[in-house]
């Protein structure tokens, strides 16, 4: 017990050094997030500092609200297709800027240079690009039909997505080139030598090794995806016709447009619940592939 004791006064001024991140921590995550849950029980507005506790009226209207629903889906639609994508496309990417080519480095920084650019800046570009630039392009070769999607209510998540893509590429490029790295060349050199194929080695040989890369990639896309706000709300700001309006805009829309402070907290209350559960579940899901592969 005097050990302990003595080896607490000696060790503990290293507190000192936790002390400011677990402040941080308290005050930008616990604190909200407490007073979060505190109004989502109330009729708050979201600007005066009077309200009365309504119990779970909110959450109530929450699930029965066809609006709500129909942002969930437009985000989980949006979240899994550009996971997918995102994920393929990278690997795809990776594995072939893996290989000894010439000016494989130059090609390395033209894919990863779009994720330096801020996702607002790229909504705009694209914006731009879907506006005038592409119908520019096809008026060129005799065809004045063509729009820009985000104006259509069939395409326009779909233009979207093609930004996020985009955008999105570089770290999960250079993720999986990290990953393809460190496998031993003996490796692949056996399974050559073994007479395996390209997809058999990469099956059996560079797909187990690389896997802790796709959960990590999986987990930080999926989890990105879900929280999007920024690119829909400069390029549609969920229009039109709220064909691309997802829980992140339509949350921000009921606090700062309908002032609905006390709803609009219940909302992200369950948005937290919705996005802890994913994770979680996802985790769980690459763990064991991990450990299957």
């Amino acid at each position: 017990m005097k050990s302990l004791k003595r080896t607490w006064q000696l060790e503990s001024w290293y507190i000192l050094f936790v002390l400011p991140g677990l402040l941080l921590f308290l005050f930008a995550v616990v604190v909200p997030l407490a007073m979060g849950f505190k109004y989502s029980f109330t009729n708050w507005d979201g600007l005066s500092d009077k309200f009365r506790y309504i119990g779970w009226d909110n959450y109530v209207h929450a699930v029965t609200d066809s609006d709500f629903w129909r942002a969930l889906i437009n985000t989980f639609k949006y979240a899994i297709i550009l996971t997918l994508l995102v994920n393929v496309i990278a690997l795809l990417l990776a594995l072939v800027l893996d290989q000894f080519l010439k000016f494989r480095n130059i090609f390395r920084t033209i894919f990863f240079l779009p994720s330096v650019i801020s996702i607002v800046l790229s909504g705009f570009i694209w914006s731009y690009n879907y506006s005038k630039g592409l119908p520019n392009l096809f008026h060129l070769f005799g065809n004045d039909n063509v729009t820009s999607p985000l104006g259509n209510p069939s395409y326009a998540l779909w233009g979207i997505i093609v930004i996020a893509v985009w955008q999105g590429i570089g770290t999960p490029m250079i993720i999986f080139i990290a990953g393809l790295q460190n496998i031993p060349a003996e490796l692949v050199e056996s399974a050559k030598m073994d007479g395996a194929g390209v997809l058999h080695t990469f099956r059996h040989v560079t797909l187990p090794l690389i896997a802790p890369s796709v959960t990590i990639n999986m987990v930080l896309v999926l989890t990105g995806a879900l929280k999007v706000f920024d690119l829909v709300y400069v390029t549609t700001n969920g229009g039109p016709a709220f064909s691309t309006d997802v829980l992140s805009t339509f949350i921000y829309r009921a606090s700062f447009t309908s002032l609905k402070g006390g709803y609009a907290t219940a909302l992200s209350m369950i948005f937290f619940l919705i996005l802890v559960v994913v994770t979680l579940v996802q985790l769980q899901i690459f763990r064991k592939k991990e450990v299957e592969i």
